[in-house]
């Protein structure tokens, strides 16, 4: 895994753990996460995630009972009244693309956890962004492994 490669991406996925890192300020990974958006974004990359993620990050803040980091995510993803307003400020100064969970990607997720060795929500992201035509995949989780032809797997620890 070569970080240096990833400031050529294009088209990079957002796991789950990463967008955890942004919103709750992670102290570890908080400051690499938002360096590497920023500096990748100034270098024209777009940034893709399930929408799947919104779930995800915000059962953990629901779990740990945690108003504030609710708030934050709600705020992050654009949680509104008005279901006819689609994401937030802050999502889209990353340039962040929820994609929703269509059929394409469910019919693909089987093949993708198989050959992968994939639980089913990682299934659903790694076969979004293979679906989204991503060149890199941006993670923190050791069970994702680089797919053929793309994306090159990322992983925060490693940069």
């Amino acid at each position: 895994m070569n970080g240096g490669a990833l400031r050529t991406a294009r088209k990079v996925y957002c796991d789950a753990n990463v967008l955890i890192y942004l919103i709750e300020k992670n102290s570890d990974y908080h400051a690499l996460v938002y360096g590497l958006l920023h500096d990748l974004k100034a270098l024209g990359a777009s940034f893709i995630s399930s929408e799947l993620v919104i779930a995800e990050t915000l059962t953990g803040a629901v779990r740990r009972n945690n108003p504030d980091i609710t708030a934050a995510y709600e705020a992050f993803f654009g949680a509104a009244s008005d279901p006819m307003q689609s994401g937030s400020r802050l999502a889209q100064n990353f340039d962040l693309h929820l994609i929703p969970v269509s059929d394409p990607i469910l019919w693909a997720v089987p093949d993708v956890a198989r050959d992968f060795r994939l639980d089913l929500p990682d299934a659903i992201h790694f076969a979004t962004a293979l679906d989204q035509g991503c060149d890199a995949f941006l993670t923190n989780d050791k069970g994702f492994t680089d797919g053929e032809p793309f994306p090159t797997v990322y992983r925060l620890s490693d940069l």
